[in-house]
């Protein structure tokens, strides 16, 4: 054997050990939940998406599949109210085609103030309710709206105590 015939097994040796050491890019589909949440302690789905990857960097993450999932994305509105208020403010129908049920149900005095506001973040609706103590409704009519999705921000602030803000995600037929 000669010395280029040596180099060149050499060289191919190398090249090969390179490459099976090296990474591609995976293509193994995964399953992401399109939409869902917890409630007493259970969690519940809407559906699933099936997306090839998965990329992140920091606090973004993006998929490939159509679905993001995180719906704050575009609207960088983020839904928190079920965490704050817990059990205390229930919403619904949700979604919801001509009317909204908002019903609060508090344990201390303490002065309530919602919003309705579009995916563009423009206030529709505000009632400022003032002191109320215990249950607390009222029927918000949503005829006059255009399918979408809408938010409601309430602000509650005890008598004593801090002032308590959420936010939830309503879908309008």
């Amino acid at each position: 054997m000669n010395s280029s015939q040596s180099k060149f097994n050499l060289l191919v040796l190398i090249f090969f050990t390179i490459l099976s050491r090296s990474n591609a890019q995976s293509i193994s589909p995964a399953t992401f939940n399109n939409g869902g949440g917890f409630s007493g302690g259970s969690e519940w789905s809407i559906g699933e998406s099936v997306s090839i990857g998965s990329f992140s960097a920091g606090s973004i993450l993006l998929t490939t599949g159509v679905l993001q999932p995180l719906s704050n994305v575009v609207t960088s509105i983020h839904e928190y109210g079920p965490l704050v208020f817990g059990q205390q403010i229930s919403i619904g129908p949700n979604p919801a085609s001509n009317y909204l049920d908002f019903k609060a149900n508090f344990n201390q005095i303490g002065s309530l103030h919602f919003q309705m506001l579009d995916a563009k973040s423009k206030i529709l609706i505000t009632k400022e309710q003032g002191s109320i103590f215990s249950i607390y409704q009222t029927r918000l009519q949503l005829d006059s709206y255009a399918s979408g999705i809408y938010y409601i921000k309430v602000y509650f602030k005890p008598i004593s105590g801090k002032l308590q803000t959420g936010v939830y995600k309503i879908i309008k037929l």
